[in-house]
């Protein structure tokens, strides 16, 4: 019963991750009107600004608020330089400045970062939250 448990318990966290992504499209494709095939590569790149301020030793809060703060700021300076002038374009010409701005950030993340794998750390520690392994204080707070 306690693995059953623990698998539910489990998913709520990773469905509340896809419920997040989901909101995001959602809200982007009311704003523009159109889908945003970057819109991953920009939360990504976002999360490396994140974790190259925590290998330079900021707090983890002060990364996070530096993240946004510069996310930000490439947001807006995004939507002025592609989202504006392809507003009235065909179709084709918005899908291609998207893939194109993808192709730009994953680069662009790549050769700054590289591209090994890095790991990031939770802000909510590793401790069980109830019972001996039911479900962990990250896992808590994802949900």
């Amino acid at each position: 019963m306690e693995l059953l448990l623990q698998q539910v318990l489990a998913g709520l966290a990773t469905g509340a991750i896809y419920a997040s992504m989901a909101l995001a499209v959602v809200m982007i494709y009311q704003a523009i009107d159109h889908l945003n095939f970057a819109q991953g590569e920009m939360a990504m790149f976002s999360t490396f600004l994140a974790w190259q301020m925590l290998q330079w030793g900021w707090s983890y809060w002060a990364a996070f608020i530096g993240a946004v703060a510069l996310s930000f700021i490439g947001g807006v300076a995004i939507e002025r330089v592609l989202f504006k002038p392809i507003q009235n374009a065909p179709i084709l010409s918005q899908l291609a400045a998207f893939i194109a701005l993808y192709g730009i950030l994953n680069s662009s993340a790549g050769w700054i970062w590289d591209f090994n794998i890095k790991t990031f750390p939770t802000p909510f520690g590793s401790a069980p939250l109830f019972g001996e392994r039911l479900i962990g204080t990250h896992q808590a707070g994802m949900i």
